[in-house]
């Protein structure tokens, strides 16, 4: 078994502490001891050995991830020229480690994530290794046992189960839904979060590819005949820049027939807005105001504060966010952080991509 972790998201969404070259995923959002990738290296460096640890990321956060996580050899550093979605990033990690295993099962986890419950995380990776391993032909997913109508994330429908085995046959990957659906959704018991959590095996990986991405697939075989060779790292340069920007759950996921999902309570979050992550501080430290850094204030009520060097002081909040960087402040309502992104692209379409 291999396990790669996949850092090559943005994290847009908690701008401005998350940046393009310093992303929430170096943050110590859920610690003040460890950001939130090593977290994630914590959590699955007793599952298998040091140099079965992979991790996936765009070039220009490399030398942070090295700084970062030491412990990893420097080869199993999977790196993409330019970010083009996970359809391409995957089928790398598949080309990658099949040329050094045939036989590999590998699973791909989110370096951004928080779980508290390690050991059910563990647990449930080995059972997917064990069941990938005696069917290869399948591909197994973590689904996360929902909590509330979260329209914040995609859903996967539960279906049959899988006799002798922790495992259920997916039904169907779901976007995610407006309010009334997604109350439905958790009332049914039928639907899980989908964390993008996938296990799989690395010959049947791809073959998916062929058949369902042959375009793609026709670079990674490019790239399969490069690996190990000097023009390993100029064959992929040259690869990824004709390959599309696609997800791989659309390319490549919802169109195999043989998924299954392993549901897990996990006490997971993906911290990706300021209201989620202060729903995940405030219910681990039962205050109703979230605080970092240097703060005074009054009669501040459901807040979400994020000081710097100078002292914030505030007087009457009510679901406020305010985060405080050395060139940025953003103030907003709490029930507006899922429009960060937008103010992002805003900044991108005036030319500001220094705050970016």
């Amino acid at each position: 078994m291999y396990i790669v972790i996949m850092a090559g998201g943005s994290g847009t969404r908690l701008w401005p502490i998350s940046r393009a070259n310093l992303p929430k995923q170096f943050h110590k959002f859920s610690s003040d001891e460890r950001s939130l990738i090593q977290e994630t290296y914590d959590r699955i460096k007793e599952i298998v050995p040091q140099d079965h640890i992979y991790v996936s990321l765009v070039s220009n956060i490399y030398k942070t991830t090295r700084e970062q996580l030491p412990e990893i050899p420097e080869e199993n550093f999977i790196i993409e020229p330019e970010g083009k979605n996970t359809a391409p990033a995957i089928g790398l990690i598949a080309a990658k480690i099949f040329k050094r295993d045939p036989d590999a099962v590998v699973a791909t986890v989110a370096s951004d994530h928080t779980i508290q419950n390690v050991a059910e995380f563990q647990k449930v990776i080995k059972q997917a290794s064990r069941f990938v391993e005696e069917k290869p032909e399948y591909l197994l997913t973590i689904g996360i046992s929902p909590t509330e109508p979260n329209i914040g994330y995609g859903y996967i429908k539960v279906g049959r189960k899988m006799e002798n085995e922790p495992v259920y046959a997916v039904e169907r990957f779901v976007e995610k839904p407006d309010s009334e659906r997604a109350q439905s959704y958790l009332k049914s018991g039928d639907y899980l979060w989908n964390a993008s959590y996938f296990i799989w095996q690395a010959a049947e990986m791809l073959k998916n590819y062929k058949t369902f991405e042959p375009e793609i697939y026709k670079g990674l075989k490019e790239i399969l005949v490069a690996i190990g060779t000097d023009a390993e790292q100029e064959t992929i340069n040259k690869i990824y820049a004709s390959f599309p920007k696609k997800p791989v759950e659309p390319a490549i996921i919802e169109r195999m027939e043989n998924i299954g999902v392993i549901p897990a309570d996990l006490g997971w979050s993906d911290v990706g807005t300021f209201d989620s992550l202060y729903e995940f501080l405030s219910k681990n430290s039962g205050e109703t105001n979230v605080i970092k850094g240097r703060h005074i204030g009054i009669n501040n009520k459901n807040c979400l504060i994020y000081a710097n060097d100078k002292l914030l002081a505030t007087i009457g909040l009510e679901d406020i966010i305010i985060i405080d960087t050395p060139d940025v402040t953003l103030v907003c309502n709490k029930n507006n952080a899922g429009e960060i992104k937008e103010l992002t692209e805003k900044l991108k379409a005036e030319g500001q991509t220094n705050y970016l």
